[in-house]
Order: structure tokens, then C-alpha cells, then sequence
């Protein structure tokens, strides 16, 4: 008797693969599931039933002919149904046995959803499902790397529960703490208070760290007052006196405050001793608003061109009470700023130079301005166009962070009654009103009342 062995993916090609290289005449001995996931199929050729060990009666059916399988009466009808079974992996039918049968030829019962099969004791043809119960027996244990990769699979599992839970956890104190009233403080309360002025927060930090705050009504009094106190305010006696050059950008109000200024001293002294000096020579007919003037108020007008020295023509008009100098209107960022800021340095020493900072610019663009023309030593500034801002808040800040006193303020474009010497208090006033004012008008537009 001569053994042969069989391997193929699956139980069905080993079928037909012993079919076509044996044909019938071959006995299943043992079949087996590989740790490759083949299927092992071992046979025997030439079959004695005389030479087996009764133990071998679970093996497979021979595949030989009926006449053949009807000579082998040692093999049992039960013998035949467990091969069946453990080749097909479902149970084998049990008809009734007749006496007198070999039993060779049995039919098995077909799914609803396919024909039914009739077959000889083993079919080759029919289609045959993998006998799991033979898996757990020949599955080989797991390999020391996917030992170690199951265990980190199994950790890293254990982490993602573990943040999941980490984060479910944040998210509910969030809840909590949003959920939960908030408690204001004094200095809370008066920071926003002091934010609708426009105020930075440098300042307001400032002007709440010097106060000893209560929570009522008087911290707000307490911190206007100590406001008005931190802006830097120079004025004399006379503030509409003496020598005085006014700078800034294009369009900031540097001629009409001129005008303001003159009309008022006219008004009160005369005009013999007033002269107005312009050095803008940039721009087409520019100084003719100052000769405008000068011949409304019945004074002189002198002009500075590149030919010129501004320090010749204030010799010249030494002994005059008042000089107002007129400078061109430059970008921060204009090559010809050099020249003007150069030609204010070498300038009489009592000539005071004034920056005209506008209550409608933002405040970084004003850090700016003041940035730039801080390269000559300036004396103070004019805050101009406050009856157009919306708020002081901005200008005001400036001038307290960079330490530049204020001389006058101009509100309007009435000459001579719009500019006045600086004063603290009614600056801080005017900035409350303001706010105050456009909150009302902000709050029509929006709601449409």
C-alpha cells in the first residue's frame, strides 16, 4: 500500500487535485489544517481494509468505484457517515439502512438557494466547507513579535480610553466655569468704564493701580479726576504769545489753528504786532490761505522758499509779540520730511515747535506721527478736530504714554472761537460727553430708533 500526500489552499482543490493525479482507486487516510492556512491531504493507493488499525475508520471514504466499495465489507456504515463528515464538515445525512445494502450511493439534502446534489459515497464535484473543529487543534501559537504587537495594540487602546476620559473631563469643568456667574470686581467694573473713553489698557492699568477702589459710584469720579491729572498740560500766562512754528501731516489743521490764533490776538492787542511765516514751498499755492488771512487781519506774510533762511526771517520780525510759523503738510514716510525736520533744527532756540495730532486718527497712527517728528525737540502739540472724533480716548492715551504736553485744543472750524488753551479737566469732560454722545448715536443707527 503506498502514501501519497496532497496540499492546496482549500479542501475543494485538494479534492480535484487528487482526482486528476490518482482518479478513483484513492483512500483518504488524514487531512489537516497547516499553520500556512493549506489544507493536507494524506491518501493511500492500492488500499488494504486488512492492514489498517481499526482506529483509522474516521478517515476519509475511498473514492473508487460502487463495485469496488461494495467488496470492503469491513468498512462499516457508520464508518462511512463520521469520513463524511469530517471531510465535508457538516453532518452527514443517516438514512435508514436497508438489509441486504451496501449503502454506496446516499443523497445529502441542498440549501433552498442551490440545487441539490446528488453524489456517489464521496463526491469530488460537490463543493466542500472548511471543517473549522479541525482549527483549533492545528493553530500554532502566536509568534513572540505578534505577542508584542497585541500588547501595544492593547496599551495604546487603554491611552485613547484614557484621554477620551481626559477630555470628557476638561469639556464638563468648561461647562461648569461657563455656566457658573461670573463675580466682578471694582477694578473689573471700572476698566470697562474707562474703556468706552477709547483709553489703552496701559493707561487704565495706570489709573487703577494709583486708586484704592470701593466698588461704588465715587471709584468713577476718583478715576476721571486722577485722568485729568495724568495729562501733561503746559500753558501761561498768556498762552497766545511768543514764537511759535506748528507741524504735523497734510490735513491735521495746522493753518486754521494759525488763523484762530491770529484772529484772536488781533481781536485783542492789534495787528502791529503779528506776522505770519509759511515754509511750504511743495505744494502749488500753498501759502495762499496764510496770505488769505493776512490780508483779512491786515498782517504781514512772509514766505521761506529754498532760497531763504527761516532763522534770517525771524531775526527780521524779533521784536514782534506774535510769530506763527506754518509748515508743509507731510507723509511720516516722505523723503522731504528730512529737509523740513532739519531746517526746525537749526532754528532760533525760542522758537517753539507744536505737533498737531488729530482726534481722528487711530492711535497707533499718532504713536507714529509722534515718533517721527520727536527727532526735533518738540514743545507740546495741538489736539485738533475734536468736535469730528468719536472718541478722545485715543489722543489722550498718546500724549500721557509718550509725555507730550498739550498747549491748545481746537474743536471746530470757526475762526476765531474755535481753539483755547488746554485744560485737563474740561479735556476729560469732553471726552465723556463724546463717548457718551456717540454711544447714543451708535445705538440709534443700530436699532434703527
Amino acid at each position: 500500500m503506498q502514501y501519497r500526500r496532497f496540499r492546496a489552499p482549500d479542501m475543494q482543490k485538494a479534492i480535484r487535485k487528487i482526482r486528476d493525479a490518482v482518479g478513483p482507486d484513492a483512500v483518504i487516510m488524514s487531512n489537516k489544517r497547516l499553520s500556512t492556512g493549506e489544507v493536507e491531504i494524506v491518501i493511500a493507493i492500492d488500499y488494504d481494509p486488512s492492514a489498517v488499525n481499526n482506529n483509522t475508520a474516521a478517515s476519509a471514504p475511498a473514492m473508487d468505484a460502487p463495485e469496488s466499495r461494495a467488496a470492503q465489507p469491513s468498512e462499516s456504515y457508520q464508518e462511512r457517515i463520521e469520513q463524511a463528515r469530517n471531510l465535508s464538515g457538516q453532518p452527514a445525512p443517516t438514512p435508514a439502512p436497508k438489509k441486504g445494502e451496501a449503502y454506496e450511493v446516499f443523497e445529502e439534502a441542498a440549501p433552498a438557494a442551490s440545487k441539490p446534489a446528488k453524489n456517489r459515497y464521496f463526491d469530488v464535484e460537490a463543493p466542500i466547507k472548511e471543517d473549522l473543529s479541525i482549527r483549533p487543534h492545528t493553530e500554532q501559537r502566536p509568534s513572540p513579535d505578534e505577542e508584542k504587537l497585541r500588547a501595544m495594540e492593547k496599551e495604546l487602546e487603554q491611552v485613547r480610553e484614557m484621554l477620551l476620559h481626559s477630555q470628557a473631563q476638561q469639556e464638563q469643568v468648561a461647562v461648569t466655569k461657563s455656566a457658573a456667574p461670573k463675580t466682578r470686581t471694582p477694578a473689573d467694573k471700572l476698566h470697562e468704564q474707562l474703556a468706552t473713553l477709547g483709553l489703552s489698557d496701559k493707561v487704565i492699568e495706570k489709573i487703577s493701580a494709583d486708586l484704592a477702589l470701593t466698588g461704588r459710584e465715587e471709584d468713577w469720579k476718583k478715576a476721571l479726576s486722577h485722568l485729568a491729572d495724568s495729562i501733561p498740560i503746559r500753558t501761561n500766562g498768556d498762552a497766545f504769545n511768543g514764537c511759535i512754528a506748528f507741524m504735523g501731516p497734510t490735513g491735521v489743521g495746522k493753518t486754521t489753528s494759525i488763523g484762530k490764533i491770529a484772529a484772536q490776538y488781533v481781536l485783542k492787542y492789534g495787528s502791529d504786532s503779528v506776522v505770519l511765516i509759511t515754509t511750504d514751498t511743495y505744494r502749488i499755492a500753498a501759502h495762499e490761505q496764510l496770505r488769505t488771512f493776512g490780508r483779512i487781519l491786515n498782517v504781514p506774510v512772509e514766505v521761506v522758499s529754498e532760497y531763504s533762511d527761516l532763522n534770517e526771517v525771524l531775526d527780521k520780525y524779533s521784536n514782534y509779540s506774535l510769530i506763527l510759523v506754518d509748515t508743509a503738510g507731510m507723509n511720516p514716510r516722505d523723503r522731504n520730511l528730512e529737509r523740513q525736520l532739519a531746517m526746525m533744527k537749526r532754528a532760533r532756540g525760542y522758537l517753539k515747535k507744536l505737533l498737531v495730532l488729530p482726534c481722528t486718527s487711530q492711535r497707533q497712527v499718532l504713536k507714529t506721527v509722534v515718533d517721527v517728528y520727536s527727532q526735533i525737540q518738540l514743545d507740546g502739540c495741538v489736539l485738533s478736530k475734536l468736535d469730528e472724533s468719536a472718541s478722545l480716548g485715543e489722543a489722550i492715551s498718546v500724549v500721557i504714554e509718550e509725555g507730550l504736553p498739550v498747549m491748545y485744543v481746537a474743536d471746530g472750524q470757526r475762526i476765531p472761537d474755535d481753539i483755547e488753551p488746554a485744560r485737563a479737566h474740561n479735556l476729560i469732560s469732553r471726552a465723556v460727553y463724546t463717548a457718551e454722545q456717540f454711544g447714543q448715536l451708535y445705538g440709534s443707527l443700530k436699532y434703527g430708533s
